[in-house]
């Protein structure tokens, strides 16, 4: 099975704009209730990378100034960890080593563009369908 037939679509996926600020990108992140959001290029729609919340704060510490902290582009924030993503049409099973160490994998087009997530629950979810458990 391809990773786009399984995957949380971009219509459902909470994502930023490279060019917010950091203060956008808090305000976002606070109502989406997530601790890292892939951020895309508004032009072009292409994945350029995940943003935590940790990320935010080490930035705002190492700022020394908060004012001026919260009025920085995201792009100004170093990020901590690397998440990588892969294409759309890639098999869920050759996602796994990916997924073990990232909670989601950002899906992209063959140009790069974000289409949406798969989430590391549903690739384990499908690749041992014996382990599902009645909620």
């Amino acid at each position: 099975m391809k990773a786009k037939e399984l995957a949380t679509p971009l219509r459902r996926v909470s994502t930023l704009f490279n060019d917010i600020s950091v203060q956008e990108a808090i305000a976002k992140m606070d109502k989406s209730r997530y601790q890292m959001i892939p951020v895309v290029e508004r032009n072009s729609g292409r994945y350029l990378y995940s943003l935590s919340t940790g990320d935010i704060l080490r930035h705002i510490i190492a700022s020394g100034n908060l004012d001026k902290a919260l009025k920085d582009p995201i792009s100004a924030i170093s990020m901590q960890r690397l998440v990588l993503s892969a294409n759309e049409e890639t098999e869920i099973a050759d996602l796994f080593d990916i997924a073990v160490n990232q909670n989601y994998v950002p899906l992209v087009d063959k140009s790069g563009v974000f289409k949406g997530i798969l989430t590391r629950r549903s690739i384990l979810t499908f690749l041992n369908p014996g382990d599902k458990q009645d909620a």
